[in-house]
Order: C-alpha cells, then structure tokens, then sequence
C-alpha cells in the first residue's frame, strides 16, 4: 500500500509499505478521506516534537471497512465509518472517569510514533468505529474530528441561549465553534481574527459580528457591538499571549472564557483582570469518545455546514504540496483533504 511518510521537517515522501494486520478486537480500514489538521503542519515543519519521523501522520478521517473484527457484531465488511483517533485504554483512573481524552495510556493516530490515516489502509481498534451517517459523505466524516475539539469547549461553556459570545480566531477550529455556538441559540455570536477573509467566512457561517484586532481599538469595539455589556462567554482559539489576555479582558463581570488554543506554552497573565472582576478560566483539551459520538449525531442532523471548511481536495500523492500551502498561504485555505483511495491522474 502507498502512505505518505513524515521523514523530516518538511520532508514528505510517498513509501509503499506492507498492508496492515489487524490484531484482535481490530479492523482492517481502506482511508477514504483524510483532514490535514494546523498540528500537523507544525508536525511538517519540526516545529512541536509531536512527530517523531519516520512517521505516517493524520488523525482526522473517515473510512470503509475492508475487515471487521473477528467476530465481531457491530460493524461488516463495506461499512462507513469515521474514526475517533485516541486509542484509549479504558482501564485506568481517568478513563473509568470518562475522561477517555486524558487517557494515562492513551496513543493518539498520526501523532508522536503512532502511524496514521495518511495511507492506504489503516487497523484500528473496533471500539473507536463510529458509522458515517446516511446523510454525510466521507468528507464530511474526516471533519468530525475538528468540530469535537469545538464541541468539548463549547459543551464546557454550558447554557448559551441568550448570551453573547465571543470566537476568539477564525480558524478550522475557530469556524467549527462558531457553528456549534450557533445552534445553542445565543444573542449573539462576535468573531475576531487578523485575517479579513477568514472573518468575511465567518459572517456567512453565521456570525453576527467580526472583529479585527489589528485595525481598530479592540475592547472599544466589542463594547459598542454589545451596548457596553461585554462578552457572556469567550472562547479562545488562537493560544498565544495577546488573544488569551483579549479573551479575560472582553468579559463582563462573572464571566467565562475557555481556552482550546496552545500555541505559546507560557505567557504572562493580568491576574486582577481575573480577579477583581471574578471571572472563570477553564480549560479544554479534545473530546471524550462520547462527546465524539455525539458529535457524529449532530453531524447526521445536518446542522453542520462541513462543506464550507473544505477548501480543497486532493490525492495523496498532490498533499506535500498541499502542506507547504498551508504553512505558506494560510489564509487561502481552510481544510484540506486527502482521498488517499484515489490515485493521481495519469500525465497524457
């Protein structure tokens, strides 16, 4: 089978490599569409150490079923499927919890040493199979995985109808959050960003009003989109010191700002912004298999506009360049995906 090998920063390869065995309690995959995620971009670039070459990376993907498991009762052979990509080991304390995502002896698919969906054919446990809704495509299935990153925080901020929320970045995560927040039924959804052309995509997924930082006084901003009430929630996408602080800062007294984003691993924080003004900081990481599930339910209900995110769709063979795309031209693309399935076409 043919994957695409991480062998380096900036260094992608397409290997042929020995199809998969399945062990048990496993099933044997053929990747019909890979999402390719910001964290592997900086996996591409060397940037985090949360790709360890010689890799193959990706974890945001849906698949057919070539091979259930032995024996198995849930799943046959030709069945869609999406894939939630932490193998969890559901015996330790955090997993008896439900906090699968913390799992203490979790591997995580495309991540660190543990091969991924950018190949061919992929065995993954039975138990992390969840069936690609009647209504999706394989497409829609590969952005599951993005939109539970949002809907762990966005569940995490609780009742929203009624309320002002605050999207803090405009990115594949940022969009996804913006789209769940909106079937809560807030007041109002404000969405900020530097970049005016993911803001202009934002307002057609439904945003009623878009900042940019860079181009007038921020909190002077927000305060005349909110009659001077601030935010009731901000959800903060981005991870660096600048939108962390913007994220406290535009809340009203008692408010709650989540943060998903970790770009910058420490920053320094006006703790009186806190503080004084008894705001709440929490903190989200992933999604628990369950809230996976539940996000393959709301996918099914069609309330989710997946289509809009996907800016291209490539073979596995055109995706290096579609990587460096990525790093070099954010702006002009949101998700890529790949069809590993599909073959390039032939030069005449």
């Amino acid at each position: 089978m043919r994957a695409l090998r991480y062998l380096g920063p900036k260094k992608l390869e397409i290997e042929d490599m020995k199809e998969p065995v399945p062990g048990e309690g496993e099933a044997l995959l053929r990747v019909k569409a890979v999402g390719i995620c910001g964290s592997d971009v900086h996996g591409y670039l060397g940037l985090t150490g949360r790709r360890i070459p010689p890799m193959t990376m990706g974890h945001e993907f849906s698949a057919e079923v070539v091979k259930p498991a032995e024996g198995s009762k849930l799943f046959s052979s030709g069945d869609k499927v999406i894939v939630q990509p932490i193998n969890f080991c559901g015996k330790c304390e955090n997993c008896m919890n439900g906090y699968t995502n913390m799992c203490l002896n979790k591997k995580f698919f495309g991540v660190l040493t543990e091969d991924g969906a950018l190949a061919e054919y992929l065995a993954v446990p039975e138990k992390l199979l969840y069936k690609l809704p009647d209504s999706c495509e394989f497409e829609d299935g590969a952005l599951a995985e993005p939109y539970a990153v949002g809907y762990g925080a966005v569940k995490k901020a609780g009742d929203l109808k009624g309320k002002v929320v605050l999207v803090i970045g405009a990115g594949t995560i940022g969009l996804c959050i913006l789209q769940l927040v909106k079937i809560r039924e807030p007041k109002m959804i404000i969405v900020s960003d530097l970049s005016d052309k993911r803001l202009e995509t934002a307002l057609a997924l439904g945003a009623d009003a878009v900042v940019n930082p860079s181009k007038v006084d921020y909190l002077e901003a927000l305060a005349e989109m909110t009659g001077g009430k601030m935010a009731d929630i901000s959800i903060e996408a981005v991870g660096v010191q600048a939108t962390a602080n913007q994220s406290i800062k535009s809340l009203k007294m008692a408010g709650t700002s989540i943060w998903v984003g970790m770009s910058q691993k420490e920053m320094q924080i006006n703790m009186q912004d806190i503080v004084v003004s008894a705001r709440s900081v929490l903190g989200t990481f992933n999604y628990t298999h369950e809230e996976f599930g539940e996000v393959v339910d709301i996918l099914g209900s069609g309330k989710l506009d997946t289509r809009s995110l996907i800016s291209a769709r490539v073979t596995l063979g055109e995706a290096p360049e579609y990587f460096e795309l990525l790093h070099t031209s954010p702006d002009d693309l949101i998700k890529v995906v790949v069809d590993p399935s599909k073959k390039e076409a032939a030069v005449q």
